[in-house]
């Protein structure tokens, strides 16, 4: 999988006094990572929704950072 540079992502924060400067949602304790994560794993966005009350957009916009991220990645490496 590729790494995700969340530097641009206005709704991620990386604060080293918050879960130890892990990329998290703004105002959650949910590292962005584990996030995008359990969506690969076959999570939807509802399902994140539910599980940790994060609102639908927030997760919805999360996704489609990691996608636009992970896609830009991929075609670099293809040079």
């Amino acid at each position: 999988m590729t790494e995700i540079d969340w530097s641009d992502c206005p709704i991620v924060e990386t604060n080293p006094e918050k879960m130890g400067g892990v990329p998290t949602l703004r105002a959650w304790r949910l590292s962005a990572d584990s996030i995008v994560d359990n969506h690969d794993y076959g999570a939807t966005a509802q399902d994140i929704h539910d599980w940790f009350h994060v609102p639908l957009a927030d997760v919805e916009s999360l996704f489609a950072y990691a996608e636009a991220a992970r896609d830009w990645a991929d075609a670099r490496s293809v040079r």
